[in-house]
């Protein structure tokens, strides 16, 4: 039988569980979607301008800028899908650890080593999602900042 102290514990897990569960699905649609789609976009414009002056209509003294902002998109692009792996696992190992501590409370005997893994891999992963979320958004500010200095040039 479960003491009331401890069945309000593995209630607050359990909730905390079905919120790690929640956040392992979300890591793959969050802000990220709006990192592809700029970024997408960019490389979109990069080629719409190198089709403009493949016709003739727009003239193109030095396209460096224009490389490098497209390299940039491709690595904001990149490093976003290597974050949404980096954030499933985080979520993923949460969910583990949060299962073995409503095990617990239940009364069963767990491995202590193995949630401690799992909660260090957990912070891992988290830290790794994070540093590659913003690396990725600033390739992406980058990739955005060298279009406009190319369009700027462009047009004087």
């Amino acid at each position: 039988m479960v003491k009331k102290e401890d069945q309000i514990k593995h209630e607050k897990w359990t909730a905390h569980r079905a919120n790690a569960k929640e956040r392992k699905f979300y890591a793959t649609r969050r802000i990220d979607l709006l990192i592809i789609s700029i970024s997408g976009a960019g490389i979109y414009i990069i080629f719409e301008t190198l089709r403009e002056f493949k016709t003739g209509k727009v003239q193109i003294d030095d396209t460096g800028l224009l490389i490098w902002s497209g390299i940039s998109f491709l690595f904001a692009i990149t490093l976003n899908f290597i974050s949404q792996f980096s954030g499933y696992s985080a979520n993923k190992y949460e969910d583990l650890y949060s299962s073995l501590e409503i095990k617990k409370i239940e009364g069963e005997s767990i491995d202590i080593e193995k949630q401690n893994e799992y909660d260090c891999k957990s912070k891992i992963y988290n830290k790794i999602t994070y540093i590659l979320n913003i690396v990725s958004m600033l390739f992406m500010f980058a990739g955005m900042f060298i279009l406009a200095t190319f369009n700027l040039y462009l047009l004087a």
